[in-house]
């Protein structure tokens, strides 16, 4: 009987972990695909291309949109639509943002007579991680649009989502792994090319 509760206990705190990552991981909405699977494309292309030759100040971000177009151009190819320069039945289109979300105001812990814990003392890496924490959180959002290639008109779209956890320093690697899982999640609603 004592081995059932403990592995009750266990399956809880699996949950309960699952639960908690699952709420710190990546966000991924995505608009219905109805539109983009009635019109049967085989090919995309961008809607503008990353500039060559940028100067040195914007090479971050030179970086972060030509490996943005390689995981969507890789997502696509593996359902089957096929690059074109230009011309392409519908055309790709994304946007970076950022923004704040969460946080409450810091506190000044109360470490008077009534908040004191015995026999410790206030340990300043603890407080200042504590005010760390509790603020504001920088999340960073990439959205994908699709375009048909004649008339413009959206026929799809996405939002990826994720917490910035070094924004100081940007690791791309880890950036194009959580963008590839990203994408792949956003690219499981849409259909497979079709073939005509």
């Amino acid at each position: 009987m004592l081995n059932i509760a403990k592995w009750v206990g266990r399956g809880v705190a699996l949950a309960l972990c699952v639960t908690f990552l699952g709420c710190t991981t990546m966000q991924v909405d995505t608009a219905p695909s109805k539109r983009f699977a009635d019109k049967g494309y085989q090919t995309f292309s961008w809607r503008t291309e990353v500039p060559r030759g940028v100067p040195q100040s914007m090479e971050s971000l030179y970086r972060l949109s030509a490996t943005v177009q390689e995981v969507v151009a890789e997502a696509l190819e593996k359902k089957g639509y096929r690059f074109e320069p230009s011309g392409g039945d519908f055309l790709v289109s994304y946007a970076f943002g950022a923004r704040l979300e969460g946080g409450q105001e810091p506190v000044t812990p109360g470490l008077g007579p009534s908040g004191a814990v015995i026999n410790r003392t206030p340990d300043g890496a603890v407080m200042d991680n504590a005010y760390a924490l509790s603020g504001p959180r920088e999340v960073a959002s990439l959205m994908l649009s699709f375009e048909d290639g004649d008339n413009l008109a959206s026929v799809w779209s996405a939002s990826i989502s994720q917490v910035v956890e070094n924004q100081n320093q940007p690791d791309l690697d880890k950036v194009q792994r959580k963008l590839k899982s990203g994408v792949t999640k956003a690219f499981r609603v849409l259909p497979d090319a079709t073939n005509r």
